[in-house]
């Protein structure tokens, strides 16, 4: 590797000494230990001499690249992190700093993903977007000191890049990935703790037959982007504090508006009164100028804390491209690793350019070993996304394989599959779209419509299978969603329609369907297919309707209420409902309960990662036998054939 600069240690001349500190060390900060972007960083450190008033361990001024390598290799007292000591050597050391003197270090340090490897369990990884939720804050690593404490020990090492987790799915032969995420007001901490709950619960053998839902090739991995708390998010506030000038312009765009309104509102009254001949006006236009701007002024500082829109908007434009990138560069680090697996088994194929390489000479950690078994490809990926992760899931799908307009279905669930042929539901070339399972989705019912460049739509007919866990009695969506899309969606039903809202309604009708699906709107409801023409869509779903179900030990789940939700008991529901839900009483998540580990949702959810490889006829007596003696009905798909156009 050639150096492109003259010696070491570098020198702060011609730098703002200031600046690049508090950008390095808030990276720094940012960045997983060990991973890629973190080691660059510190390797800058190493090279510039100590500042005053820095640490000189820090900024240390090495005076040659094999005095960094030491250092940094130090630095991994655990031995955690193989790859990392594989990695780091003086020529990427020079790379490093080549990059940092040619003013191209941002570029190559930018990461919009981060991988973590659990300790516990080999088959479980969490992702996260490197987006905080608010540029005052730093990020909550799953390697901090709070996440450890909270998780009750060390459960996370950072992998140092997707290659790494390429390496480890070819060598464990892995079948399966499932990639589950989380919804509104999940933030990165009660995210953890929740998913490694479900990792637990997924790896634990079973009572009765000791298998475990989980094998050692089928890879659960879990999916974090930046959401917020309400009401008490520390990046909420210093919002505030820090942007003083945007906040007073707000306001005074709020006073004038709220001027404009009080003088329309008074002269309307002053009119009336002189043209009835009254004296006096009982207020004024400055108490009506007053009361209405305190009011929009709570209405507005409401719809912000409770961060709604907030995380929506990093749902869509930071959640969904993050996810989208992994993907991507794992399905390219699949086909690089096949490729490098490929010339080492069959070294005459490599090329002219390569020849001078010995395959041998490769680091032994990047060699699969024989005794561990071929991958089955390509890979089946099975997407869980609950509330708001359901629209992120359906944006990701957007942006990896297109609006699809001519599709014309799926695949049959047990079609073959050639990976060096595009399919309907390819996500990359080494990776398949099996089951989209969606729990509470916080997806307006418009997007199924027909007659329109519609990526919802297209994204969900690129699933095998999909299944739908819903509940009528989901306060957040019925209401909290509805003000919060008000002002924002096109049409007034997309605001109040949510899919995560539909229920079985039983049906008089004994020789087709028992139920037919409806959707709750306030105490009442309306067919779906009243909602939307989209009825071949409606037909490929299962429907889950979990609307009265508790928890198998009759703690948790999403109800807690024995009678159904009627315009008379609708009520009563909410009303006793939204303060235990708020509180968590007993345990009550009328908008997530599904996952809770002692529910028959959750039990449900493992069935059906375990059930890639069966025909739809056996998951749907299956699931029927599950659901058999509760409050839960299911409605399987139907076949749907796309009809012939007339003349054809």
């Amino acid at each position: 590797m050639e150096r492109r600069y003259h010696q070491l240690p570098f020198s702060w001349d011609n730098r703002d000494i200031k600046r690049d500190r508090r950008w390095l060390e808030s990276t720094l900060r940012n960045a997983a230990a060990f991973s890629d972007w973190w080691t660059k960083v510190r390797i800058v450190q190493l090279a510039m001499p100590t500042p005053p008033g820095a640490s000189a361990e820090i900024y240390a001024g090495k005076t040659s690249e094999a005095e960094i390598v030491n250092a940094i290799q130090q630095l991994d007292r655990s031995g955690q992190h193989p790859y990392f000591a594989q990695a780091v050597d003086e020529d990427y050391v020079i790379d490093t700093l080549n990059d940092w003197v040619q003013d191209q270090f941002f570029q190559a340090i930018s990461r919009n993903f981060e991988v973590y490897a659990d300790l516990e369990y080999s088959n479980v990884f969490l992702v996260t977007s490197t987006v905080s939720v608010s540029q005052e804050v730093d990020r909550c690593l799953p390697t901090d000191p709070q996440v450890t404490k909270k998780l009750g020990k060390a459960r996370f090492r950072s992998l140092f890049n997707i290659k790494e987790l390429g390496q480890i799915i070819h060598r464990q032969g892995v079948k399966q990935l499932t990639l589950r995420t989380h919804g509104y007001a999940n933030p990165s901490v009660n995210f953890y703790k929740s998913f490694t709950q479900e990792a637990i619960a997924l790896n634990c053998p079973d009572a009765k037959t000791q298998a475990r839902t989980l094998k050692d090739d089928h890879f659960y991995i879990g999916y974090h982007w930046p959401s917020e708390q309400p009401l008490f998010s520390r990046g909420l506030w210093s919002d505030y504090s820090n942007h003083l000038g945007v906040v007073v312009k707000f306001l005074v765009a709020l006073s004038a508006l709220a001027g404009v309104f009080s003088g329309l509102f008074y002269g309307i009254f002053w009119a009336l009164n002189r043209f009835n001949h009254v004296s006096g006006a009982p207020f004024s236009w400055l108490s009506i100028f007053l009361v209405v701007l305190v009011l929009w002024t709570m209405v507005f500082l409401f719809l912000r804390i409770v961060v709604y829109q907030r995380d929506r908007y990093r749902a869509v434009h930071y959640g969904s491209p993050d996810l989208a990138e992994f993907v991507w560069r794992l399905d390219r680090s699949l086909e690089k690793e096949i490729a490098a697996a490929t010339e080492r088994s069959h070294p005459e194929v490599i090329s002219p350019a390569k020849g001078a390489e010995d395959p041998a000479s490769e680091p032994s950690e990047s060699t699969p070993s024989p005794h561990f078994p071929t991958p089955t490809l390509p890979l089946q990926v099975n997407l869980v996304g609950h509330s708001m992760g359901g629209l992120l899931l359906v944006n990701t799908l957007r942006i990896l394989s297109g609006f699809g307009k001519d599709d014309r279905g799926t695949l049959a669930p047990d079609a073959t599959i050639d990976p060096e042929v595009e399919s309907i539901d390819s996500i990359g070339k080494y990776l398949r779209l099996d089951k989209l399972i969606l729990a509470s989705p916080d997806i307006p019912m418009e997007f199924l419509r027909e007659g329109r460049n519609n990526y919802v739509r297209s994204a969900m007919r690129r699933s095998r299978r999909i299944y739908l866990m819903s509940s009528d009695r989901d306060v957040v969506l019925r209401y909290l969603s509805t003000v919060g899309n008000w002002f924002i969606e096109p049409s007034i039903q997309m605001a109040g329609l949510r899919l995560g809202n539909i229920y079985l309604k039983r049906t008089r009708n004994t020789t087709d369907s028992p139920y037919l699906p409806y959707v709750r709107i306030l105490f009442h409801s309306e067919s779906a297919v009243q909602s939307t023409p989209s009825y071949e869509l409606l037909r490929k779903f299962n429907y889950i309707d979990c609307s009265e179900m508790r928890g198998d030990d009759g703690r948790g789940g999403v109800n807690l209420l024995p009678f159904k939700l009627t315009l008379i008991t609708g009520p009563l529901i909410d009303l006793i409902h939204s303060p235990l839900y708020l509180l968590g009483i007993n345990r009550l998540d009328v908008h997530g309960g599904y996952f809770q580990t002692n529910t028959r949702s959750f039990q449900i959810l493992k069935f059906l990662l375990t059930a890639s490889f069966l025909a739809d006829d056996v998951i749907k007596d299956e699931i029927e036998k599950m659901t058999k003696g509760t409050p839960i009905r299911f409605l399987p798909s139907q076949p749907w054939v796309m009809p012939e156009k007339k003349g054809s």
